[in-house]
């Protein structure tokens, strides 16, 4: 998809798209956002919410009383986001230079995005540029469809991926699988990994 169709698509969505989540079961972002506070074992943290969507991605971390900085490709999806105390939101393309500062946050996450990002080892470069010393970054894969699915989404074994994060800069410290949804019509279930990583 062009940055011009997810625009659209997400703007269309943005609305209702946390009801459209949480009838569906959706469970991503909560899975992602209790990992870093896990890895993380910190009282105060700064969180950059990488594709923050309305928001919800961050719930955890603003329960926790984390700083948050929110970025989207979406003016509808941010507009949503205001709801939730946000440090700060940006609304840009993840496929272009991060416009937050070096050595920033603690901790950064990525969810339910990787289907869009054009070359993820140029922004795996980005987020380890803005992370801080050993810091947190999780993040979701969708796991690579199966031959003749037609999704007009990226997918990654990980044969492929892995080695990005490590040319990144980036260690393992876990990984899990979990299932991400039932494509429309065919009912094929699509699964995704969920990493932890720590920066080098």
């Amino acid at each position: 998809m062009t940055p011009e169709e997810i625009i659209k698509k997400y703007s269309d969505a943005a609305k209702e798209y946390d009801k459209k989540g949480l009838d569906s079961g959706y469970i991503a972002h909560k899975k992602i956002a209790l990992a870093v506070i896990d890895e993380l074992r910190l009282k105060n943290a700064k969180v950059i919410d990488l594709g923050c969507g309305t928001g919800q991605s961050s719930v955890e971390f603003f329960n926790k009383g984390y700083e948050v900085t929110g970025l989207d490709i979406t003016p509808g999806m941010l507009e949503e986001a205001r709801k939730y105390s946000f440090e700060k939101l940006i609304c840009q393309n993840l496929d272009t230079p991060l416009k937050v500062e070096d050595n920033k946050f603690d901790a950064a996450v990525l969810t339910g995005v990787m289907e869009f990002i054009q070359d993820p080892l140029v922004l795996f470069n980005e987020v380890n540029r803005v992370l801080k010393a050993n810091g947190v970054f999780a993040i979701t894969i969708p796991q690579k469809f199966p031959e003749g699915l037609n999704i007009p989404f990226k997918s990654y074994s990980k044969k492929d991926i892995e080695p990005v994060f490590k040319k990144a800069g980036f260690r393992i410290i876990r990984c899990e699988e979990f299932f991400g949804f039932r494509k429309w019509g065919s009912g094929e279930e699509i699964f995704y990994y969920a990493y932890v990583l720590r920066k080098d």
